[in-house]
């Protein structure tokens, strides 16, 4: 591009008067660096206090300057190409580092804006315009670096982690895919509410829109559709000027099965996985009210082993547990599955039974069960045949709590070993009385 030969009649300064003074307090005024070099030479015309010391010069002694001269020789080895191009009419925008007379580095935004003069094809110099951005580029930076450790973070963690936005998802981990089963393509742009059982949505949103930070229970959905339990903590954060939210996602499925392990144990009995006393008397307590609610009628079995003691001290107690295994079993084949079966301990059994139509209809119940014990038991190899003694009680008939009707149950069953043993007995009133006469002595 042709220049001017007559660079310092067009600068924009030098024209004296109160002119140059109000453009001097102007450009002094202002939270930028600013300058004026001519074209071709590249002499300083004009600049500001702020520039000026910017560079180590006074306002009058930077005039007349080159661009070298003014920034040193580093700098102008750093910008040359910039300035070059400025020169042939282009309006340059660049950002570098800049080192100040007292050794302290700086960020600065370059703006080199091309003047021409009264011919519009000719120019007569360049316009300098500099912002100091150091806290703009170090609050960027340390938001880059600290996206850098986030991502770090995530993909070195074991937990998945999924980022999102007002419930839509906008990043994630590899473990968030390994544990979804979905690819982080897939569920970018989705809502984290569709990837979660819809009987615990309310309570993720609430957690959501409240940014409450304390960790919850909730189920996910696999990709193959299985449930998938899981502890969620999330965490509002500042991000690209909005606000996101960080979520660790823990699979718990090791820690709930471990949880259901230990409330079954302490439910049930375990050697024939039975429900225990404790465990029987909730499932009959539960029995009794819905029969009160329905005006209805239930009955307990108190079930026990004839002659147990002589396989126990004949062929070991590892004989005598196997055969109370077996006699679990077939007790809980022969009720329907809305009845309980339950162990008190030894060779003791209860079983109760749901809706009865009257005394008959435990009777049968009882009958029934003393016929599937008539077959073999197989223990340590050698077949071994046992019956029980049934004690029935009936509610409302007999009593109205499940003490009480075990307590019946119990007198019952002894009535039948007093009998034979290997047959079942109703309760009636008076078959206790001979427990409660021994206490009395």
């Amino acid at each position: 591009m042709p220049h001017s030969n007559n660079a310092t009649a067009n600068a924009p300064a030098g024209q004296g008067g109160a002119s140059d003074s109000l453009l001097r307090l102007i450009a002094d005024s202002v939270p930028a660096l600013m300058a004026y070099f001519d074209v071709p030479a590249l002499r300083c015309r004009f600049a500001n206090q702020g520039y000026a010391a910017y560079n180590g010069h006074s306002t009058d002694s930077i005039l007349g300057l080159t661009v070298q001269e003014a920034i040193g020789d580093k700098a102008w080895a750093a910008i040359e190409p910039h300035v070059e191009r400025s020169t042939r009419g282009e309006h340059v925008k660049y950002t570098r580092e800049q080192t100040l007379p007292n050794g302290e580095m700086r960020m600065i935004e370059v703006n080199l804006i091309p003047h021409f003069g009264a011919d519009a094809s000719l120019q007569v110099g360049s316009f300098v315009l500099i912002t100091d951005i150091t806290e703009r580029w170090r609050a960027e930076r340390t938001v880059r670096q600290s996206e850098e450790r986030m991502r770090k973070f995530t993909e070195a963690t074991e937990e998945a982690i999924v980022f999102h936005r007002d419930g839509i998802i906008t990043d994630g981990n590899e473990a968030l895919t390994r544990l979804t089963g979905y690819a982080l393509a897939e569920v970018t742009g989705l809502s984290i509410f569709n990837f979660i059982s819809p009987e615990w949505r309310s309570i993720a949103l609430d957690y959501t829109r409240t940014g409450r930070e304390d960790p919850y229970e909730v189920t996910i959905r696999h990709k193959d559709g299985h449930g998938i339990p899981v502890e969620v903590v999330g965490k509002t954060m500042p991000l690209h000027h909005a606000d996101y939210r960080i979520v660790v996602v823990r699979d718990i499925t090791a820690r709930k099965q471990a949880q259901e392990r230990e409330a079954f144990i302490a439910l049930h009995d375990p050697l024939t996985q039975l429900p225990n006393r404790h465990f029987l008397m909730e499932q009959l307590s539960q029995v009794l009210s819905m029969a009160r609610r329905r005006h209805g009628s239930a009955a307990v079995l108190f079930v026990n082993l004839d002659h147990f003691k002589t396989v126990n001290d004949s062929l070991g107690h590892r004989a005598g547990d196997q055969l109370l295994c077996h006699v679990a079993e077939r007790l809980r084949q022969g009720v329907r599955d809305a009845d309980v079966v339950a162990r008190l301990g030894g060779d003791e059994f209860v079983v109760v039974l749901t809706d009865v139509q009257g005394p008959e209809d435990a009777m049968q119940v009882a009958d029934q069960l003393l016929d599937a014990m008539h077959g073999a038991f197989t223990v340590e190899q050698v077949p071994l045949t046992i019956s029980p003694s049934i004690g029935i009680s009936l509610f409302p008939d007999h009593a109205d709590t499940g003490d009480a009707l075990l307590r019946c149950a119990d007198a019952a069953m002894h009535h039948a070993k007093d009998n034979g043993r290997g047959n079942r007995q109703v309760y009636a009133p008076g078959m206790d009385a001979g427990g409660i006469d021994v206490l009395r002595q």
